[in-house]
């Protein structure tokens, strides 16, 4: 058996610890990833939403600590279902549970959309999103999805109906993160699936993506860009300080130079 050096202590473990930890955080997929995927098409803000099919690089934030503490839960859902689907088999019975399934929600300008549906029952037709959220959001739940979330459980749906199973209904499950009650204080939400909801976000989503090729033909990126930071911002957007051209005041959105050769390239 090795034996530690006498220099070291317990601040090195720590020091070796945290580096491995804030490593792998920094270096996830979900952090790296650069497409846009079904958690954000439904954004309301124009601005952010161009600025990620764009693929505009995000200003670091850091460590993403709260994230990793959702990610580091929704890996504990898809270990427990994965459980419950083998005891079932065990059993003698089918599986329930579809868990992280990989899903095509649709298409972006031709660019195919995929995303990982959290749940799936198969029992009742439903998926599951997890969210794993603070106290103000717990309460702003109780009166239903954002409009970003609520897409992102349609465009869910519709990837799964593309793969032949039968979606009755999207659901979101929010989860305390701060919390000793744990699923008392949830807030469950569900509807019946609407794929018009789904339709209805990807058309927009596209439609800002054709404008994008559009400017970018006539003004390369450059132009692409200046037309990005014209666009309507939703107020209070949390995205928008995540990107180098965060607000100051000084644009006004929506925006556009009338008279210029992007006019006529853009659909409305």
């Amino acid at each position: 058996m090795a034996t530690p050096p006498l220099a070291l202590t317990a601040a090195d473990s720590h020091t070796e610890l945290r580096r491995i930890v804030e490593h792998s955080i920094l270096n996830a997929p979900r952090s790296l990833q650069r497409r846009i995927g079904p958690s954000e098409i439904g954004t309301p803000c124009d601005h952010c939403l161009a600025a990620k099919i764009a693929g505009w690089e995000e200003t670091s934030r850091g460590v993403a600590w709260l994230p990793f503490i959702g990610t580091c839960v929704h890996h504990e859902h898809e270990y427990v279902l994965t459980l419950d689907n083998a005891a079932r088999r065990v059993q003698g019975q089918p599986a329930r549970w579809l868990v992280e399934h990989e899903v095509t929600v649709g298409t972006i300008n031709g660019v195919e959309i995929t995303g990982s549906c959290d749940a799936y029952d198969t029992l009742t037709g439903t998926t599951v999103d997890w969210k794993i959220v603070g106290p103000s959001t717990l309460r702003s739940a109780r009166r239903g999805p954002s409009p970003v979330y609520r897409a992102q459980a349609h465009l869910y749906g519709r990837g799964l109906v593309a793969q032949g199973h039968q979606v009755r209904h999207v659901s979101i499950v929010y989860l305390p993160r701060n919390s000793v009650n744990g699923w008392d204080d949830a807030v469950l939400w569900s509807e019946p699936y609407d794929e018009t909801v789904a339709l209805t976000a990807l058309a927009r989503a596209d439609r800002i993506a054709r404008n994008l090729t559009a400017v970018e033909l006539v003004g390369g990126a450059t132009a692409r860009d200046d037309y990005i930071r014209t666009l309507p911002r939703e107020e209070r957007c949390y995205s928008c300080a995540r990107y180098p051209d965060a607000p100051v005041g000084s644009t006004t959105p929506g925006h556009r130079p009338q008279g210029s050769d992007l006019d006529g390239l853009l659909l409305p």
